[in-house]
């Protein structure tokens, strides 16, 4: 989406609701777009008005420990300009921390390990999601140290020319480890609450809370 659509949809908005200020564009993914509204908070405009707003619906008001925390799911806003039907919803503000670099490099890591495991079989991530949601623990183990295993191949690859030192490679591995501890409490969490919710694993949707938590957002219901 062009920088004059999103001013345009912004300029929208705030003709419909001027109770929000709305003060700096986030950032804009496949279904909408966010802008920070006031101190640690965020606007989203989302056009996925099933999959992610049934999940909000249920995260709604809740203290969470690593998913983002949902404060309203508003209501409709209809883009004249883009022809299209929102529903904003308000949220806690995750930053980029200066940890962001093995956080991304872990969840690569670990999409990496998954679809490698599983390359034979047609492996999905609505597959890994029905391994979390059943807690198949034989299969996450498998996975976890295949993870390391893969990280060791990789780094003597890397190797051939270059000298990776223990310590580097100790720490990548102790970082996935951590990442993939955190993808299982964040799946334990989400299914508490809403039994279908679905974590998306792209980059950009794993970040900090304003007290270097990290905390997953971008969540969807599985269908």
């Amino acid at each position: 989406m062009r920088l004059e659509e999103i001013a345009k949809i912004q300029e929208e908005f705030s003709t419909e609701y001027p109770q929000f200020e709305l003060k700096e564009f986030l950032g804009a993914g496949g279904s909408g777009l966010a802008f920070a509204f006031s101190e640690g908070k965020v606007l989203k405009l989302t056009a996925d008005t099933n999959r992610e707003v049934i999940v909000c619906n249920a995260l709604q008001g809740r203290q969470n420990k690593y998913l983002c925390n949902i404060e309203l799911v508003g209501g409709n806003f209809y883009s004249i300009s883009q022809e299209q039907e929102y529903t904003w919803i308000t949220m806690e503000r995750l930053y980029i921390h200066p940890h962001q670099e093995w956080v991304n490099q872990a969840l690569q890591d670990f999409r990496r390990s998954w679809s490698d495991l599983y390359k034979n079989s047609n492996f999905t991530w609505s597959d890994l999601w029905s391994i979390y949601r059943k807690r198949e623990l034989s299969k996450i183990n498998l996975c976890k140290q295949h993870y390391v295993n893969y990280i060791h191949s990789t780094c003597k690859q890397i190797a051939s020319g270059e000298v990776i030192s223990k310590n580097h490679i100790d720490k990548r591995v102790n970082n996935a480890y951590t990442f993939f501890d955190f993808i299982g409490k964040a799946y334990e969490e989400l299914f508490s609450i809403c039994e279908d919710g679905f974590i998306d694993l792209n980059k950009g949707n794993f970040m900090f809370d304003k007290n270097g938590n990290l905390k997953a957002l971008d969540l969807q219901i599985e269908i």
